[in-house]
């Protein structure tokens, strides 16, 4: 999880002007006008984290200070950029018991790499350090990169028992980065907080991926794949989680080359795709697995996968020169960019196109 690098960002708008991003919790009641939003931000997992609600400031206020501790505490754990963690302790010594917290992440991601066929996979950490993706880049030997692909491979882990509270994981060899599930997991553990706490809808981002629960209907705009400040696309939004991968963000140079943070696990080598997708789910864990996997799928793959679960939605943005081609699947679409064309091939009833623009 890195310190110091900006997600995609999506802008999620609001009709009312006192509450920016949870546009059902600043409706007027009959009572008067909803109250303010309670807003709390504290740079965690390497972007900012930024929580809204409405209610009691000071119910509120609390609640999401707690779920911001919630956020911090897990970052102690599955962080590997901190060689104190519990992930890196687990790296360190391949086998041992692990916490609950630990077991409940990887055991999701186990399950959405399987779901994926290996797309998304946690046991990129060798490539990752082979990459030297979190320093200052490098591009490994041939025989280097061999020995770092021999070590990836999400079947290798095995969780066991629970036992006092800790399970015990065997990495089989493997080496684990989270880096691609931990911020959505980081989000629905600070959601189900907030709900224990009595809140009963907020707005969480955590720099771009937001998760959003009881707001009711609100829309995003998903930023330009080489362009975080300019928009691109509306999307209807609604409970659940919005996560949006692309290689334009993250990046070190080596080599002569421009190397993006997404590593295609199959290959070992770092994708070359100058398009952005972003994935709709239930779950801030699954869309933040599934945009990495279907970043790494490509167009075709991305698209057979959203053709056999209607239960998620994707949107694949493409450059085309100045031009940018979207494709929506599962996902609907309430207005365009001017320069962005919208290609209806999987599934044109989930499409509803209006006339919006940024």
């Amino acid at each position: 999880m890195p310190r110091a690098v900006r997600a995609l960002p999506l802008l999620l708008l609001s009709l009312l002007p006192a509450l920016l991003v949870i546009p059902a919790l600043a409706r007027p009641s009959a009572a008067g006008p909803a109250p303010a939003a309670t807003e709390r931000a504290r740079w965690l997992m390497g972007t900012l984290f930024t929580f809204r609600a409405s209610g009691d400031p000071v119910v509120v206020g609390r609640a999401l200070d707690a779920a911001l501790d919630t956020v911090a505490s897990l970052e102690a754990r599955l962080s590997n950029w901190r060689a104190t963690s519990e992930l890196s302790r687990l790296n360190s010594t391949g086998a041992g018991e692990i916490s609950p917290a630990l077991a409940a992440v990887l055991d999701s991601a186990i399950a959405l790499a399987r779901s994926t066929s290996g797309a998304f996979d946690p046991t990129v950490e060798s490539l990752s350090l082979a990459w030297d993706l979190r320093g200052q880049g490098r591009v490994p030997p041939a025989h280097e990169l061999d020995a770092a692909r021999a070590r990836v491979g999400w079947e290798r882990v095995r969780l066991g028992g629970v036992s006092a509270g800790a399970t015990r994981a065997d990495l089989g060899g493997a080496a684990l980065d989270l880096g691609g599930i931990g911020k959505g997991f980081a989000l629905d553990r600070a959601a189900d907080v907030l709900r224990a706490q009595g809140v009963a809808g907020a707005a969480l981002d955590a720099g771009g991926q937001w998760r959003v629960f009881g707001v009711g209907a609100c829309s995003l705009w998903v930023a330009h794949p080489a362009d975080r400040d300019r928009p691109a696309v509306q999307v209807a939004m609604r409970d659940g989680s919005l996560s949006t991968s692309a290689q334009s963000e993250r990046f070190v140079r080596a080599g002569g080359r421009r190397i993006g943070h997404v590593i295609d696990p199959r290959t070992g080598q770092p994708l070359a795709t100058h398009a952005s997708v972003s994935v709709w789910a239930r779950s801030g864990t699954r869309a933040d697995a599934l945009s990495t996997a279907l970043l790494v799928m490509g167009h075709d793959g991305a698209r057979a996968f959203a053709a056999a679960h209607p239960d998620i939605g994707v949107l694949w943005l493409e450059p085309h020169g100045r031009r940018v081609v979207a494709h929506a699947w599962n996902l609907e679409v309430l207005g365009l960019a001017p320069e962005v064309s919208l290609t209806q091939d999987l599934s044109p009833t989930t499409l509803h196109l209006t006339q919006g623009r940024p």
